[in-house]
Formats: C-alpha cells, structure tokens, sequence
C-alpha cells in the first residue's frame, strides 16, 4: 500500500495510507482534510488504477503541483514525487520513516547504500567492562551529580557532559514509544535547531537488536526534487548507542557526532556505557513529570465507576452498543441531559477497546481557563517549570474523555482536529509536532449542531467527532428502574458512613418514581447520601424523605398555586431548582417537570419567580451558545 508523508516543516511525518480511491481538500467529507485556507473544499484526487497511482485536480482554485508543473488530468505517481497543494507539501512513497517530539524531527532514510566497511559493533549493555580508569570515573561524578540535580537539569547536566567530554557537536536522543516499539519520540536534539538523519540498517541494529555501533559514514542532506530523493553522506564517524526503558522492552536511540575529530573505539564504549547510566534517569524524569502533571490538572481522586447499574432496556442497549464501537478506533460523541452519568459510559468504552492498558484521562473543559487551554491539553516547551507533557500527551496509547466539548476554544478545535486526523499535537513554544495515538470520546449537554450553525464549532471537527453518537436517557424515562438504583445508591451511602442498610419503604418509593428528577443520576446518588444520612436504622420511610420528594406525586398537577403551605414550599422549590438546572430556558425547565410552557410560567408568576434572575448562573469559560447547560464540574455528568 501506497502513502503520502507530510514534508512541510509544521506538519513533517503525517503519513496518509492511500487505497483505492482518495479525496484531498477542506471540506469535512474528504479522505484527507487539509488545513491550508488556499486548498479548495474538494481539490484533488488520487485513484489506484492497475498497480498504479494517479492524480487529478478537481478544478480547484489554486490548482494542484506534482514536481512543480500543475496537472489537470489523472498524472501517474511515481516514488519520490512531491505533491503541492497551496502550502500542503506531501511525498509520494519516499522511503521514509519520521520520529518526531519535543526536539526536531528525526528522519529515518530506507534504501540508503551502506558501507560495510570500518564498523565498529558490540552489545550495547557489555560496555561498561571496557571502560578505562579515567572513563569509569567520570561515570562515577556524573551519576552522583545528575542524582543531586532537580529534575529539569537533568538533561541540560548530560548534554553539556557530552560536550565536554567528548567534544560532540551534535546530539540526538531518541525515546520509546509509551507501550510499542513501534514509535519513538525524538527528546533531545543538540544543537536545538539539529535534525538527525540516519539510515534505517544502523537505526535498526540499535533499536531492535542493542548494538552500540561507530558508523564510518553520516548522512548530511536530505531533498526531494524532481520526482527524486537527494541523500548526501560524508566519510566522517558517528556513534549511536542503545538507551533503555524500564517499563517498557523496547530501546531507544543516543547520537552523537564529533566534527572536529574522529571518533574512536574508546568513545564507543564511553557512550555505550553513557546509555546506561542516564536510561534509568530518562526513564524516571518521563514518567514522574507524566505522574505529577496527571495528579495537577485530573485530580487523585478514585476514577468513576463504569459499570452497568441500570437494568433499563434502553441503557443496556446504549452500553451494549458502545461495546461494539469500542473495537474500533473512530471518536464516540455522548449526548444526554446532565448527570445522566457520560463519563461512566466513556469509561465502559475504554475499558472494552484496544487501548484499555493505557491511561484513562478526563478532562472537564468547562473548568479549563480559555487563555491556558492549549497547554494544559497539548503541553508546553521549555516552560519555566521545565518542559511540560499535555493531557493529549498523558493520554497516548489510551483514552480522552473531552466534558462538555462545546467550550473547546477556535485554536485548540483546530488542534484537536489535526490530532484526530493526522495523530499529532504541537506543544506551546515546539515548532515540531510530536505522535499521539489517543482514542477521543467527547460529551455535551448542549445541542452542538447550533453551535456549528452559529459559527462557534468547527462543522469538520464536528462531522468527525460525531461519527459515532451514543445517546443516554433521563432518569425520568427510567422510573421503574429508580426502585434499583435508588436501592444501591443508598445503600452504597451507607456502607460508607458504616451504618446498616435495612431498605426503602413502598411509599418513600412511590415519592421517588414520581420525582422528576431534573438532575438525573448525579442528583439521585446526592439525595441518596442525604437519606443515608438522615435514617440511622437503615429503613428509609416517608417521614425522612425532603419535602420536595416527600410532596413528588401530588406536585404539578394543575396550573394554579395549591394553597396549602408545605406543597406551595415544595412547588417553589421544585420550580426554581428545575429553573436553575436550565439557565432560565422556561421550555427545558417545563418539559422536564412534564408541564406546559403556560403552566409553568403561571405557576412562576404566582411564587414571583423570574426566569431571567437564572440566566447567568453558570459561569461560561468557553464559547457560549444557543441551547447551552451546565453542571458544576463536581457533579457528575
């Protein structure tokens, strides 16, 4: 199968799989989604006929370029071959393999021709037995000094080390993957704006087989022109070491170059050995930043359960389903009321697909301040705090669960969208993206089609971040089966404040199914803690119930203000929570109740409630539009 890779600096090393048939453009509904204002909405399309590729422009504004010279008609694709549309710059098959991160790409060159000649290979991990005196203890000073050293210095002390000690004018690092051996994350690179270019046999025999090697020859110029790949390589030594993760079987890659000397057998071994001793380093600096970012921005507290407590028909179905859809690896948007329980739902998913060894990350984007999104989601470079890893980048490998998807600001549903459609992210303050392979799952109370109408959300993140919809249902649908989760939710409560559970008594059930329940699951598990609370026996009874429970079945029934007083004080407190659930939307606050709009207006009047004192109780960080509710984000959606 035939790919296109990304060459433009800001987007290096996207690889797009081609198969029969391809639509390139900006319009949501093509193959490959291209993000570049000058490319038209459907601008051109690559076909396999026979064993071969073939290009053709769609009569798009700007035309469409393959080695510089425009193409109308289908144009046969050959290796090599550079594909321009407007700023887009793609490689047709270039032989190719691109490691990015937080330091510059690396470029992995296939079909490259090797010396065989002047190699120099041992295990990487039999290095330190050929160290001299002199090198064993410079190992020494540097291992006492980077475990004194904070953990952002960790890696400017090893760097300037390399320089000092071995004179190198050039330093790559090169990072496992999270869980696959597959990837690599360029991590270091010396001089900052240094690409490394390397053949893929020395990367290869270092990565895959633990060889540390001095390479007789590096590789100096990579370009593609004319329908060809340029490669120049110069008769001068490199040395790649192996670099070991220890959660993960895979190896890394240490490179470094020496232009005012040549390299020898002794610094084989010094850098050989040099891999080891900051592998352990690597490996503790990565994964505690990951923790300590985690524990920041997601909270330590116990991860929301994702099982299945409702018995209902449709809830089964709705979960039945996302068990399904988990296999695959498309988004899955959740819709439903407020505390209709989302997140348990994204959790069933991504305990039921591929990525349910990697990380679970939640985040509530109604908390997240606007001007900090970006990096708290894609991360940032070289901060003050020392290089910061995003939730997106906590996530890879796993699951993002995106809250409340409607308050995702313009840049950051830009970034989010180039993540889903090419796997890549930009931190703050990188000018190189770095791979992810996240799994989305996004919710919203809010009717996201307005926003899009409304210019708001981006209509193709919107397309493909609803691929799939999974719909949970209102409690009130659900009433004959709150006898169950009443039952457990309150039971559950009193387990944990250790007092007995005997059971809920008919009449206090008759109340509950009655209730409305405006704010869904999340408000029975708080009213099930009152009720736990409140009956030390373990039986709970009508006498203990709220008023606003207690008074549920009688509540509502006509037009008019009762004039009795407890169900006048139930009325109005029913009317006002039901009014600040939905902002002051008198039609969402009536259906929920199962009024009239009429009826509920008259009954507001009559308590003097103004839906207007409920229109801005929700503190809106994101983009706010026509439909839009709100929880506060310790309640449970």
């Amino acid at each position: 199968m035939s790919e296109l890779v990304a060459f433009r600096e800001d987007r290096l090393g996207f690889r797009f799989q081609l198969h029969d048939k391809a639509v390139l453009g900006r319009s949501s509904d093509c193959d490959l989604i291209l993000f570049d204002r000058s490319a038209s909405r459907r601008h051109a399309e690559i076909s396999k006929i026979g064993d071969f590729y073939f290009i053709a422009d769609l009569d798009s504004t700007n035309g469409t370029l393959v080695n510089d010279v425009p193409v109308t008609l289908q144009t046969k694709l050959k290796p090599f071959d550079c594909v321009k549309i407007g700023q887009e710059i793609f490689i047709f098959d270039p032989m190719l393999d691109v490691v990015t991160g937080p330091a510059p790409a690396a470029l992995i060159l296939n079909s490259v021709t090797e010396t065989q000649q002047n190699i120099l290979s041992r295990p990487g991990s039999d290095a330190a037995a050929s160290l001299n005196t002199d090198q064993s203890s410079l190992l020494t000073a540097l291992n006492h000094v980077l475990l004194t050293v904070t953990e952002p210095e960790i890696m400017p002390t090893f760097v300037n080390f390399l320089v000092e000690h071995l004179g190198a004018t050039s330093i790559s690092l090169l990072w496992p993957g999270a869980s696959t051996g597959l990837r690599q994350i360029s991590f270091v690179s010396y001089p900052e704006d240094k690409r490394l270019l390397i053949s893929q046999v020395p990367y290869h025999r270092v990565t895959e087989l633990g060889e540390a090697l001095l390479w007789p020859r590096i590789v100096t110029e990579l370009d593609f022109n004319g329908g060809s790949r340029h490669v120049a390589q110069v008769d001068q030594p490199c040395i790649m070491a192996p670099l070991y993760n220890r959660d993960n079987p895979s190896l890394g890659l240490l490179y470094l170059e020496n232009s005012n000397r040549a390299l020898e057998e002794g610094d084989l071994n010094f850098l050989a050995a040099l891999g080891q001793l900051i592998s352990p380093f690597l490996s503790i600096l990565i994964s505690s930043s990951a923790r300590e970012y985690d524990r920041q921005l997601t909270g330590d507290g116990p991860e929301p359960s994702s099982d299945i407590t409702s018995r209902d028909p449709q809830v089964r179905i709705v979960f039945s389903t996302a068990s399904h859809m988990a296999q695959n690896h498309e988004p899955i948007f959740i819709t439903g009321e407020p505390g209709t329980n989302k997140t348990s739902l994204a959790l069933h998913i991504h305990g039921q697909s591929a990525q349910k060894k990697g990380r679970f990350i939640k985040v509530t984007l109604s908390d997240l301040p606007p001007a900090q999104m970006d990096r708290i989601l894609f991360g940032q470079e070289s901060s003050a705090d020392g290089n910061q890893i995003g939730l997106l980048g906590l996530a890879d490998n796993g699951t993002v669960f995106l809250r409340h998807i409607e308050y995702l600001t313009k840049n950051a549903q830009r970034s989010v969208l180039m993540a889903l459609e090419e796997g890549l992210i930009y931190p703050i303050g990188s000018r190189h993206a770095r791979n992810v392979a996240v799994r989305f799952v996004s919710s919203s109370s809010a009717n996201l089609s307005e926003y899009v109408d409304n210019g708001l959300f981006r209509e193709d993140l919107y397309a493909r971040l609803t691929k799939i919809n999974l719909h949970l249902p209102p409690l009130r649908e659900m009433r004959y089966d709150i006898d169950n989760l009443a039952t457990e939710y309150v039971s559950r409560a009193s387990r944990n404040l250790g007092i007995p559970f005997i059971g809920i008594d008919s009449s206090a059930m008759e109340c509950l199914r009655a209730y409305p329940w405006p704010g869904n699951l999340s408000e029975l598990r708080s009213e099930a803690a009152i009720l736990a609370n409140f009956s030390r026996s373990g039986h709970i009874v009508m006498d203990i119930l709220p008023v606003h429970l207690r008074l549920a079945p009688d509540v509502f029934k006509y037009g008019e203000v009762p004039q009795d007083s407890l169900l006048a004080e139930a009325e109005r407190f029913y009317l006002i929570k039901a009014m600040s659930c939905h902002h002051g939307d008198v039609e969402a606050a009536s259906e929920v109740l199962g009024l009239s709009p009429e009826d509920f207006i008259m009954k507001s009047r009559g308590y003097g409630i103004n839906p207007m004192d409920y229109q801005g109780e929700s503190v809106a960080v994101g983009p706010r539009g026509p439909g839009q509710t709100s929880l506060p984000s310790d309640i449970d959606d």
